[in-house]
Order: C-alpha cells, then structure tokens, then sequence
C-alpha cells in the first residue's frame, strides 16, 4: 500500500506553483519544491541545508511587514506554547521578493501554518505566485486609465455619458461648464431636465437611434442657456459592455459658435463683394459703353484709322470684361464657373488683338502657333490668363524684341504656353511670382502684383495649374496646363 506521507509530499513537489516551507525555530526555509526552485534559482541542497528567511525578501522592510503578517496569527500561540485556534482565512499579499541572483520580483503570497501534533505553529508553508508582469500591465492599465481620465477630465471639448433613459451617467468640467454648473450637480439629470425641449428631443431621438441601430450620429445644435447663445456640435457613440450589448452612450460636443459667427461673417463678407461687383460694374459699364459707341461712329468716317479701331476693339473689350466679372470674381474666391466648349485658336487671336497698338510702339512682335484643331471646355477668363502672360513680357521682356504663343494637346490635358525672350526668372523666385503681392521686378510701373495671383485662381478654377519654366537661350516660359 502506497505511503499517505510520501504520496503527499509528492503532490507538493508537482504542483503548478512555487511552495514554500518555512521553519519557525531555524527562521530559515527548509523545502522548495521543483517550482519554487526554478523560481528562486537554489539548488536542492543549499535548501535542505536552509535559506535564512530574510534572504528571499527583496529588503529589510519587506521582510519586517511580512514578519508582522505572521506574528498577527501565531505570536500568541508561540509565546505560550499552546495549540493554535485561529483557522480564519489568509488573504493573498503582494511582497518584492529576490532570487538568488539578487533579482527581485513581485510574488503573490498565501500562507497556511504548519502545526505539530499539539497543533502548536512549527512553520510556515507559502504558496507563490510570480505576479511580476501582471502587476506591470495593471500599474501600465492603472496609468493609462489615469492619463484618460486626465485627458476628459481637462479637455475643452464638452464629454458625457448618457443612459438610454437619457439619464447622465457621467460629464467632465468643460459640459459642466458650458451650463454654468458643476459635475455633481448635472449628473443623475435627465437630459430633459438641462435642455430646451427642442434640444433635448434632439438628443433623445438620437439616443434611441443608438440603442437601436448601435451605430453613431452627428449633428448640430442651437443651445440658449439665459441669455447666452451657443451652437454645438456632438457626435454619439455606443459603449458596449462585455458581452456586447449597449450599455450607454458616450458624447463629445464642441462649442461651434466662434465658427458659425466666422461663417456668418463671410456670408456677410460674400454679399457685400457682390454688391460692390454690381456697383463697380454698373459705373464703368456707362463711361465705356460711351467710349464704344463714339469710337463705333467714328470708324463710320474714318474706317482705315488705326488708333480708332483699337480705341474701338479695346471698348468692346473693357464691356466683355466688366459681362465676366461676376465670373472672375467667382474663380478668385474658389466657385464652380461656367464652362463650354472653345476653339483655342479663335480665343487666343482676339486677344492678342488688343496689344497689336502696344506691340508696335515698343517693336515687338507676337507670334501664335495654335493648332486650329484644338478645342477645349473652358470658360473664357481662359483668355485673361493669356492676356495677363502677353502684358508681362510687354513690361518685362522688351528687350527679347518677340513674344510666342503656343498650344501642345495631350492625351488628357492641353499646355498653352507664353515664350518671351527676355531676362530669365531665377529659379529660387519661380515658385513665388503666383503668390498675391509678388512682382516680377521693381519697375517705374508699380503694381498691386494681383495678376499672377489671379491667374493661379483662373487655373484652379479649371482644376488646371501654372507655372513658369526658363526659355532657352534666355526668357521665360509661362504657361497653364488644364484637362480636356
């Protein structure tokens, strides 16, 4: 028949954890089994022999509070010698143990006394638990959970947890605040209780779609509180519990309301600008309309007069302008613009028209090689950005006695671009000519250095863009590239 003793000792040996024996009289430990000694790093017989019972505490101070756990049960039962009574359970307790290499570890710790056969305490058996990486990513939960509840807690954005019932469960300082309250004042409300009713409806029938559907919601709402007036946007999400069903609703407004008075303004901001354009229009249209119908009556009697017909081509030019006002101030400001079908070349020659009197005062000449074959979609501002290439070589690059306008079709997009032969731009400044306020170069003539600016926003507006490449031997190559 197999021992009892030695039957027990061999479940001792084998179970899953480190188990411990210590003796009261040596005050050292006297067992480990296989566990324990895999732990601590002891060979079998520096245990037999005994380890003294401060060695396996990572300090003094461990050893002296583990010291005081002990003699809480047994220290009456020693000192008098008599049976030990007090079979109360014993609590798992955390102590910084060491190993033998002098490593120290967390060990979670339970104990139970080891009594003669007068059931008087002759030692201590300790059941451990190496709770070293478990305590590392409760202290990294405990610390992340802090930081978050930081986080909330001192966000700008407004927070909150609602129940289905439109109870709040839970609100940060910056809810709190927005409503002229403290958290322990608003939590437990319902939300009927806080907002006007059409705001608390509109919370309460996007709670129930949550519930519901389990999917989240935006919107935005207006919030009077007394006399003050603020327009908040909240998005809600679902919390889910752990087994998946909703238990709540978390929600993270932001007080919008410096945006919309934003948006206010530049609606404000957009109507003035049309009204202005309509004022503006109208004063230039009548003096221009005039100077178009003399120059019209003149050519009756002088029909071979030059400076007349560009008197008379430049008028109805200024009137085509002040018709597409509207249109440019659209593409300046970033709308959608009209948009048809143009033949290139027809567009290109009437506005080199306009500088034939200019070219020949300074003595240039301008050459156009467009394809009569190309058309694009396109509104005609499309003509303006060529103009306003053509005016700065007339300004810029006189010296280079020639200015060429040419077109290339692609698969997808059409290059028009504007050769001069004048100065070349450095490269370092290439990349700034486009910007508002950026002149090419100081001149008598000193401008607002608004065209090239709003030539980028012509090029935008036809999901295009520009730029300026070096003219070989020497000039400048300004050019737009649009899609078909």
């Amino acid at each position: 028949m197999e021992d009892p003793k030695k039957a027990y000792q061999e479940t001792l040996e084998y179970l899953p954890g480190a188990l411990i024996e210590f003796n009261i009289a040596q005050m050292a430990v006297t067992y480990m089994n296989r566990m324990a000694i895999f732990l601590f790093g002891y060979d079998r017989s520096e245990v037999e022999n005994g380890i003294p019972i401060e060695d396996i505490f990572a300090n003094e101070d461990e050893f002296l509070r583990a010291r005081k756990v002990v003699e809480s049960f047994i220290l009456e039962s020693i000192n008098s010698n008599t049976p030990y009574e007090r079979y109360e359970k014993q609590e798992l307790a955390d102590f910084l143990l060491r190993k033998k290499d002098g490593s120290p570890f967390c060990g979670g710790c339970q104990s139970s006394f080891i009594l003669d056969e007068a059931q008087i305490p002759t030692g201590i058996r300790i059941y451990i638990r190496d709770l070293t990486e478990q305590r590392k990513v409760e202290k990294a939960l405990k610390t992340s959970e802090e930081t978050y509840r930081t986080l909330v807690e001192y966000s700008s954005d407004l927070i909150f947890l609602v129940d289905d019932q439109g109870i709040i469960l839970s609100v940060n300082k910056a809810a709190a605040r927005s409503l002229d309250s403290q958290p322990d004042d608003i939590q437990g409300q319902n939300i009927r209780d806080i907002f006007p009713q059409s705001v608390a409806e509109q919370y309460k029938a996007s709670l129930d779609e949550i519930f519901s559907s389990g999917k989240g919601n935006n919107f935005t709402s207006r919030n009077i509180v007394g006399s003050k007036t603020t327009w908040i946007n909240t998005t809600l999400n679902p919390v889910k519990d752990e087994s998946g069903n909703i238990s709540a609703v978390l929600g993270v407004s932001r007080d919008i309301t410096e945006r919309k008075i934003a948006e206010t303004k530049i609606k404000e901001s957009d109507r003035l600008r049309e009204l202005l354009l309509d004022v503006l229009t109208h004063d230039l249209k009548t003096p221009a309309s005039v100077i178009y119908g003399l120059a019209d009556m003149v050519r009756g009697y002088l029909p071979e007069d030059e400076v007349v017909e560009s008197i008379f081509l430049s008028s109805q030019r200024l009137l085509d302008v002040l018709e597409n006002t509207s249109v440019l101030s659209r593409a300046v400001f970033g709308e959608e613009i009209p948009k048809s079908v143009l033949v290139l070349s027809k567009l290109i020659e009437e506005v080199a028209t306009d500088f034939s009197s200019q070219l020949e005062t300074v003595g240039m000449s301008l050459e156009l090689k467009i394809p009569p074959e190309i058309e694009i979609n396109a509104n005609p501002l499309i003509g303006e950005v060529v103009k306003n290439y053509i005016s700065n070589a007339l300004k810029y690059a006189v010296d280079g006695k020639k200015v060429i306008v040419e077109a290339l079709e692609g698969n997808d997009s059409i290059l028009i671009g504007v050769k001069d032969f004048g100065k070349t731009i450095p490269a370092e400044k290439r990349s700034l000519i486009f910007d508002r306020g950026i002149q090419l170069e100081s001149t008598k003539r000193r401008g607002r250095g608004l065209g090239l600016a709003i030539v980028r926003r012509i090029a935008l507006a036809h999901n295009g863009d520009v730029g300026v490449e070096p003219n070989q031997p020497t000039g400048n190559i300004f050019y737009i590239n649009i899609p078909k």
